[in-house]
């Protein structure tokens, strides 16, 4: 059997993309190019490798049993013949990378304005994050790494601990729960849950279960900075990271005049971390890339004026 590594490539594409028209558009290619590929791709492997639906394409059983070998063995191929030095000032290099709401209005500024000024031809793409899509979208390969809480990970990626925090509970001045909250008070007040993914427990409540009690979830939010325009105009309460409420969110606190408090029972450190595929573990320019978001996500975070 003859066989043309560029149709690995071509079923490689279509499978990060789920489309045929954007595996085209990211391989430079024309789409009938990219469908003929695959027919014969469907010849060499008697199966349809990817039946049509609504949205794209999705894998047949037997594409997704041969995708993790494949994707790993390309990426190993690339590995091999890369340069092994990475010169930042002149080496053209995407990107993939998603991070955490709690620290993405500091950090993707950061990285891209670091990015432009130390790698000019470099072209960075951010992705909305979740702990459960950024795991999916590593081990597919649309994500090189990730930044967020991950409180577990899968054997193959490895984790770098960028900084920790705290969780404050931020409401209105003159909020009636005030001075005087406890863990009564607390439970009792209805809250907005902040979390990206819509599911309706988050950290607070794992770690208010370990008290035996329970929250009142009034509403649920993608954002922080929702979170902290809701408590500003009603009875509402909200748990945000200190680093937030210090740094991106701290002109939000100042114009509402919020205010902070620690939460009245034993909680845990948020432990911010990066994360990577093994398969990029070595590669040059993602090491390098990994240490520009360490470098800015790893930094206190500063107030905005």
């Amino acid at each position: 059997m003859r066989l043309d590594l560029n149709l690995l490539v071509v079923i490689e594409a279509i499978m990060l993309e789920r489309n045929v028209t954007r595996a085209a558009a990211s391989l430079s290619m024309s789409q009938p190019a990219v469908s003929n590929a695959l027919r014969r791709a469907r010849s060499l492997t008697r199966d349809q490798l990817f039946l049509k639906v609504a949205e794209g394409v999705q894998p047949t059983a037997r594409m997704m049993a041969i995708w993790p070998e494949l994707h790993r063995s390309l990426a190993a191929i690339r590995a091999s013949i890369a340069p092994e030095q990475f010169d930042p000032r002149t080496d053209p290099t995407s990107f993939r990378i998603a991070i955490t709401d709690s620290l993405a209005a500091e950090a993707v500024s950061g990285i891209t304005l670091k990015l432009q000024s130390m790698s000019p031809y470099a072209r960075v793409a951010f992705s909305f994050h979740t702990n459960a899509s950024s795991l999916e979208g590593i081990d597919r390969g649309t994500l090189d790494c990730a930044v967020g809480m991950f409180p577990s990970l899968p054997r193959d990626i490895h984790v770098q601990g960028l900084r920790t925090d705290h969780y404050l509970c931020v409401m209105r001045p003159g909020h009636k729960v005030g001075n005087e909250m406890d863990l009564g008070r607390f439970v009792t007040a209805s809250h907005v849950l902040v979390t990206p993914s819509g599911v309706d427990l988050g950290v607070v409540d794992g770690w208010l279960s370990l008290h035996g009690r329970r929250r009142t979830i009034a509403a649920v939010v993608n954002h922080f900075a929702d979170a902290l325009r809701i408590v500003a105009r009603s009875d509402l309460l909200t748990c945000v990271p200190s680093g937030f409420i210090n740094g991106p969110g701290a002109g939000l606190v100042a114009q509402h005049g919020l205010v902070s408090y620690d939460l009245p029972f034993e909680t845990e450190k948020l432990i911010y971390k990066l994360v990577w595929h093994e398969r990029l573990h070595t590669h040059p320019a993602h090491q390098w890339f990994r240490s520009v978001v360490a470098d800015v996500c790893g930094a206190p975070v500063a107030a905005t004026p």
